[in-house]
This record gives C-alpha cells, sequence and structure tokens, in this order.
C-alpha cells in the first residue's frame, strides 16, 4: 500500500478576520475597482513543519500582488509578487498562520480590496511514507490529547493513509471513526500500553447525551462507519459486566460499513464484545485476542478471525451469533484460532461448558478451521438458534482439521457438522474476500515508523 505524502488544513475555505471580509465590487469594464483576490489555498504537497506556499485564482487585469502574513493574529512580513503564488520558509511547527492577498492595480483601474484572510497551521514534524500524520498524548507532547480530537481532525474523504500514532495511556473515551472518515490507520504502542476503554451498557449510555442520535448512543467504546481502516497494537476494551442480567450488552467495537482490519489487537470486554453490524462489511483479524461471553462475536458482517485467540470468560458462554445473510457464502470464520477460557469466571463460576456459537438470524454461518479446542468445549458443540427467521438450509454451523482436548467433533447438535475436505478447502482469503479489491493490502499490516 503506497502512502501519497498528503497535508492537514486546520481551517478550510475563507476566513474573515481583520481588514478583511468586506464584499468586493464588481470589476467594470473600463475604470473601478479590481476584483478581490479569492480562492486561497495551500498549494497540494508544501505544508510543512517550517514552510508553506498559498496560491490563489489570477484577478483579471492586476498587474501584480500585494500581500501580508499573520502569526497568531501579529503582522510578521508583508510584500509583493507578480506570481499568484506565495512560498513561505522559516515558519514555527505547528503554529498557525494567517495570509491576506490584494491585487494591484495600473489606471484606470484602483487595486483591489484585501481578500479575507486564510488560515492554516503548519505540522509539528516532518512527514515520510510510513510516518505517523498526527500522534495523540496525554502528556501533551502531541498533536492532540484526546483520540476522538485526532479522528476529527481525518480530512473528509482522505483519498491516502492518515495515521494516528497514539501513545502509552488508557484513553477514557467513547470512540466514532465517521462516515467519510477513510484511509485512516490507528497504532499503539502496543496493546498492554495503549488502552481504548469506555464501559457502556445497551440501554444505560454511560456519560452520553440522551439528545444524541440512537447510533451514537449506542454501547460501544469504539464504532466504525468508515472505509479502508486499519487498527495496530492496542487494546480496545469495554469494561461494563454482564452481571445484571438484563441490558448488559457492552460492545467494544461495533463495524457499522466498511473494510476494517485490526492487527496484534486485544479487543475485551463481557457480553456481545465485538459486532460486524451490517453485511456489506468486510473485518479481518489478525494475531489478535478478543475476550467476552454471550454471543461475544456477532453479527451479519462477513468476518475473519486469522490466528487468534478466542477466550471465553465466563461458564456457559456461547462464542458466536452470526446472522449472515442467508445469500452470503461465508459468515464468521476462524483460521487456525485457539478457544481458551478462565478456569472459573468473573462471576465466581467454574468455567466448564462453552459453545462455538448459536444462530442469530438468517443464514448464521460460524466455521472454525483448523483451531485448536478446550476441554469446556461441550459436546454438543452449538446452542439452539435464537430466533424462527433463521434459515436452516443456510444455516452453516461447522469445523474442520481442529484438535481438541475433549470431545471431538463427532456428536455435534443444532446443525453442527465436519466440513468434507472439499468444502474446507474453499476457506480462503481469496475465496471470503472475493469482493474486497487489493486483497493483499486489505490483510496485510501496514508498516508504520514512529
Amino acid at each position: 500500500m503506497k502512502l501519497i505524502r498528503f497535508f492537514t488544513i486546520l481551517t478550510l475555505g475563507l476566513v474573515a478576520w481583520g481588514c478583511g471580509g468586506e464584499t468586493p465590487e464588481p470589476t467594470p469594464e473600463k475604470g473601478g475597482r479590481l476584483a478581490t483576490p479569492a480562492g486561497l489555498e495551500v498549494v497540494e504537497g508544501t505544508l510543512g513543519t517550517d514552510c508553506a506556499s498559498v496560491s490563489w485564482g489570477a484577478v483579471a487585469n492586476a498587474v501584480g500582488y500585494k500581500y501580508k502574513v499573520l502569526e497568531s493574529g501579529n503582522l510578521v512580513t508583508s510584500g509583493e509578487t507578480s506570481t499568484t503564488r506565495l512560498d513561505l520558509v522559516d515558519l514555527e511547527k505547528k503554529t498557525e498562520y494567517g495570509v491576506q492577498v490584494m491585487a494591484l492595480a495600473e489606471a484606470p483601474y484602483d487595486n483591489s480590496l484585501w481578500s479575507s484572510l486564510f488560515v492554516f497551521t503548519t505540522r509539528l514534524r516532518d512527514g515520510s511514507e510510513s510516518g505517523p500524520s498526527v500522534v495523540v498524548a496525554q502528556d501533551g507532547s502531541g498533536d492532540f490529547q484526546k483520540v476522538q480530537d485526532a479522528l476529527n481532525s481525518i480530512p473528509a474523504n482522505n483519498p491516502t493513509p492518515y495515521i494516528i500514532y497514539i501513545k502509552e495511556g488508557t484513553y477514557k473515551e467513547k470512540l466514532l471513526i465517521g462516515k467519510g472518515k477513510d484511509n485512516v490507520i490507528l497504532v499503539g504502542d502496543g496493546a498492554e500500553k495503549t488502552i481504548l476503554s469506555w464501559d457502556d451498557c445497551q440501554g444505560t449510555y454511560n456519560g452520553a447525551d440522551s439528545s444524541l442520535p440512537e447510533t451514537q448512543r449506542r454501547s460501544y467504546t469504539l464504532r466504525v462507519e468508515s472505509q479502508r481502516v486499519q487498527i495496530h497494537d492496542l487494546t480496545i476494551e469495554n469494561t461494563h459486566q454482564n452481571n445484571t442480567g438484563s441490558g448488559d450488552q457492552a460492545m467494544a467495537v461495533e463495524v457499522k460499513y466498511g473494510k476494517v482490519s485490526f492487527f496484534d489487537c486485544r479487543i475485551t470486554g463481557y457480553q456481545d464484545t465485538f459486532l460486524g453490524r451490517d453485511d456489506s462489511a468486510r473485518i479481518y483479524l489478525k494475531d489478535c485476542y478478543v475476550e467476552g461471553n454471550v454471543d461475544f462475536i456477532y453479527g451479519a458482517s462477513v468476518m475473519v478471525f486469522d490466528h487468534c485467540q478466542i477466550h471465553a470468560n465466563r461458564e456457559q458462554t456461547p462464542i458466536t451469533a452470526p446472522s449472515t445473510a442467508a445469500s452470503a457464502p461465508y459468515g464468521i470464520t476462524f483460521l487456525d484460532c485457539e478457544v481458551t477460557h478462565d478456569e472459573v469466571g468473573f462471576n465466581g463460576q467454574k468455567v466448564q461448558n462453552i459453545y462455538l456459537g448459536r444462530a442469530w438470524h438468517y443464514g448464521a454461518k460460524s466455521v472454525w478451521i483448523r483451531c485448536k479446542m478446550p476441554k469446556a468445549l461441550h459436546v454438543d458443540g452449538w446452542m439452539e438458534n435464537m430466533s424462527d427467521d433463521v434459515v436452516e438450509e443456510k444455516k452453516i454451523f461447522a469445523e474442520w482439521g481442529c484438535t481438541y482436548e475433549g470431545a471431538d467433533a463427532s456428536a455435534r447438535k443444532n446443525g453442527g457438522r465436519v466440513l468434507t475436505d472439499q468444502e474446507a478447502a474453499t476457506y480462503t482469503l481469496a475465496n471470503i474476500f472475493a469482493d474486497v479489491d487489493n486483497l493483499e493490502e486489505f490483510t496485510t499490516k501496514y508498516s508504520v515508523e514512529l
């Protein structure tokens, strides 16, 4: 995945400030005032830590342009240029600057009015093809102290990777990567060091404004609604425990749309930890740890857990609850994973019976390939369906090539079975993600230099 360097302008468009902002007079055919310069912007690829180039639209009949540059509202330089581009050097890092321009005229015209002030902010650090775009640090040493502020800085409809480096710390925030915030890479200092934490459960919305739309009040710690997102080397947790008996859906991750990949992450919670909500979403996890209980990996999305540890933290845990579309050939697939569990659950009960899943809706599909199964896996393997709209002939609950400490897959119930060798051979990333453009990019951890 090739990263083309790009830069963030913190203020878009023109901002009226100082003596700018007047409505320009129309330029007459003969005599009068020149039109005010418009369209000021940073030239693509020229905004750096100590430099920037600003351009604007040419003004008819102008013989040159006068400019002034302000730093935090104070004039630092001024002059004239014969072009529609101003190259600025020796600027301060991560500092706000403003530029105003006036078109110069010869008779029979008068000079234009000053343009509105165009504001930009220089970068904190030099960019590289694999370095971070912005840094989040609780001690103030980065661009932001809060993760959501960094997510808000992602340019709309961003065409190239925007790398957000989140330094060590526990960030207690409810996080949303919203629609249009595309091509994002979140990178932590390691799953033990960078922790994104929240404690909602469905129906309580801890810390949330009840006037917000429902989709913003759901119980997630992190919700993704954008395209092409990678998340590396951090923990996402929902710390709410499902010990009250009701209303305890408490997601750590909710993927609504898009193509989202996780590498070397810990995703932990209790009930309903990880949700792939929409059947259009494609989700890939590699070398991750996912923990929870009661349907803690669930939803309609096509998901692959590749060489992951899947951990149950309570007795009578069903791991998956797929609601796969009946027309979809694949649902939730585990490749070369290991299933583990606490000896004694968080509620004090010994963990002796866990299940691979139960059907939630439609053509539910949960398949385990070459996985290591614990002794606590119940001989039935699977629980009964949760709803009447499950399409039995489209449901696939299956295992193949797994190893077992306890009972093997020969006596499975509720639709569970062993795949044939021919069927198992179709469970490849290329087949499962057949509709994903650039599969290698989607399933390969992007290299980031920190």
